[in-house]
């Protein structure tokens, strides 16, 4: 290296270490070098270690006017860190690089790059409390700054439309391709989400496969339809697949320009829960709805002190094998009285499960069950196993099963009186959790069995792999007013795959005579349901366990 291209490169050091974080000045270090080799641009990119573009990318560092570039650029490559790389682009001139300039050039691309990573990482930082990292969309803070910009800027917050969306089963994505392909899917899927998006409009994602969107009224009903088929491409086993990602979706119409921006997303929310509940793609948010939500807020509130007072009573449903008539078991039921009056269990134990706090009345449940038998054990009389459910919220827990056991052994009952029920799940790793808790109950001598079998979606795999004692049909197998012979076919391949696995087979939900008919006709003999009995409270199921006989 000459002594002028000596000096030249250590000014050019001095002023990128001078530069501090300001691209700018960056770019004025850069231009005395590129003016000396006759660079007719110099541009840079980010790329992750998958290959593909985070941050800042395609950056222009060096453009010079009426100058087209000679040939291939020369290409830098530099690895800061392991987790990205730093492309550097070299353009010519007026004629191709010479070797030893590609080599010159290669030592100011060097700080240039370490310089972008520097501003890469400070960026990173500064956004990591309001940008959801893996899709580079705004998290729940930066969603609430983007719409207080909006609105500091003059927009009425009346002209939006605020959205609450999650895929529809993404979980069978990450089942079938895996967790990092179902990644790729879900940061290609926001990729094509923020394409749609105005830049008075708001998009964000809260995690999972979870996003929020403030869209103009105008544009909402564009904005559902695309929403209905988001074609994402994937490569698997070396092909290319295109999924057509579908959602469910809330929206709340906001109505006046002075709304609590808190509320733009809670009431969403309220919409998208209200969609899953009753099966249906899309659900608006009502003032009805809104009145039901702040009455669910007023419970949950109260609900510890609740918990403490007593306030919930279990109640026994009476399961009755429908060939002799006979009293066999319950399943024990929570309900809440409040001031003398009945607080649905539709509105309470949606809400309980949502937030987590579940599990707290789930043993409460169990303790009063298990008190219960006791003190008709100590009255003599006899009683019958009572099944209590558990939500999968609490497998959380790693020692749930280990807690269950030890209110049982407490309690001083036997375990046979003891059922617990839980509700199968489509997700892969939760699946597996499932899976150890049963394990875990079945090695510990306490019975188990799986809820609304055949509600949604069903595995077989739930049969192979979990040492269950009971499987309990969901009401929607006999819940029709026309039985078809493929009603009958499938309930008889069930109950039969089930019977040859030893495990025992219920039906809750049985009401009429011709849903009794058909089930015993196809081997299913124990009935839950309000044909033989309501939820008893504990004194009226007493006078069950005296007389355990219901007429045939």
């Amino acid at each position: 290296m000459t002594r002028e291209k000596q000096e030249l490169y250590l000014q050019y050091i001095r002023e990128v270490s001078e530069a501090g974080g300001d691209m700018d000045k960056l770019r004025e270090a850069l231009t005395g070098v590129a003016y000396y080799y006759h660079i007719s641009a110099i541009e840079a990119e980010i790329l992750g270690d998958d290959g593909r573009g985070i941050g800042q990318k395609e950056v222009v560092l060096f453009e010079r006017e009426n100058a087209s570039p000679v040939g291939e650029p020369v290409r830098y490559v530099f690895d800061p860190d392991g987790s990205s790389k730093i492309v550097i682009y070299v353009y010519a001139s007026d004629r191709p690089f010479e070797e030893e300039e590609k080599e010159e050039l290669g030592l100011f691309c060097a700080h240039a790059g370490f310089f972008l990573e520097l501003i890469r990482l400070r960026n990173f930082m500064n956004s990591a409390g309001t940008i959801q990292f893996s899709t580079n969309l705004y998290n729940v803070n930066g969603y609430y700054e983007r719409i207080a910009e909006l609105v500091s800027q003059g927009n009425g917050l009346g002209s939006y439309s605020s959205f609450c969306f999650n895929i529809k089963s993404f979980s069978d994505v990450n089942r079938r391709y895996g967790r990092k392909l179902g990644n790729v899917a879900l940061e290609g899927y926001a990729s094509l989400l923020s394409k749609m998006i105005l830049p008075d409009e708001v998009l964000g994602h809260m995690g999972g496969d979870n996003f929020i969107a403030l869209i103009k009224k105008g544009r909402q009903q564009w904005f559902i339809e695309r929403l209905g088929d988001i074609p994402v491409e994937i490569e698997y086993k070396g092909k290319k697949e295109k999924l057509h990602l579908g959602a469910t979706i809330g929206i709340w119409e906001i109505d006046r320009d002075d709304i609590n921006i808190d509320d733009i997303v809670a009431r969403a929310y309220l919409g998208v829960n209200q969609a899953k509940r009753v099966h249906t793609n899309i659900s608006f948010v009502t003032e009805k709805l809104v009145t039901q939500m702040n009455n669910l807020k007023a419970v949950l509130e109260y609900y510890d002190k609740a918990l403490e007072d007593e306030e919930f009573r279990v109640y026994y449903q009476p399961k009755v094998d429908s060939r002799t008539g006979m009293l066999v078991g319950a399943e024990g039921l929570v309900r809440w009285f409040h001031d003398d009056k009945m607080i649905s269990p539709g509105i309470f134990i949606p809400a309980l499960d949502d937030n987590g706090t579940i599990i707290s009345l789930d043993y409460y449940v169990l303790k009063h069950a298990c008190r219960d038998i006791k003190e008709w054990i100590d009255k003599g009389y006899d009683p019958v196993p009572v099944s209590v459910n558990f939500s999968r919220r609490d497998l959380k827990d790693k020692l749930l099963a280990e807690k269950i056991n030890n209110i049982i052994e407490e309690a001083g009952i036997d375990k046979k009186y003891i059922e617990v029920e839980i509700t199968e799940t489509v997700d892969e790793e939760e699946h597996g959790v499932l899976s150890g808790f049963i394990d875990k109950l079945y090695r510990m001598d306490i019975m188990t069995a799986v809820d609304d079998f055949g509600s949604g979606y069903s595995s077989l795999a739930t049969l192979r792999e979990f040492q269950i004692h009971t499987l309990k049909l969901d009401r929607s197998f006999v819940n029709t007013d026309d039985f078809s012979w493929k009603d009958e076919i499938i309930l008889r391949d069930v109950i039969h795959m089930a019977g040859e696995l030893s495990m025992d087979v219920l039906c809750e939900g049985v009401e009429r005579d011709d849903q009794l008919a058909l089930l015993n006709s196809v081997g299913c003999y124990v009935i839950q349901g309000y044909y033989y009995d309501k939820p008893l409270p504990k004194e009226d199921f007493e006078k069950r366990l005296i007389d355990k006989q219901y007429k045939k």
